[in-house]
């Protein structure tokens, strides 16, 4: 037997409003915390790139200007 199948279409109607309510929240939901991981991962890599170049700016022994990358 399907869920709603012997309600009046008044009430069927609210239920999956309802439904699609909570289904909009869910998928809302998902994105929002799988963008928020995503920037946090994202900024905690960027960071420790920038410190790494300018740790290696800092410290060149040459202290010419030159950059020698290898």
């Amino acid at each position: 037997m399907k869920s709603g199948q012997n309600l009046p279409s008044d009430k069927r109607k609210r239920r999956q409003a309802g439904q699609s309510l909570v289904e909009f929240v869910l998928l809302l939901l998902v994105i929002a915390s799988t963008s928020f991981i995503f920037m946090r991962v994202a900024n905690r890599n960027l960071a420790q790139y920038w410190s790494a170049y300018a740790r290696l700016i800092v410290d060149d022994p040459s202290q010419n200007g030159r950059l020698n990358i290898p």
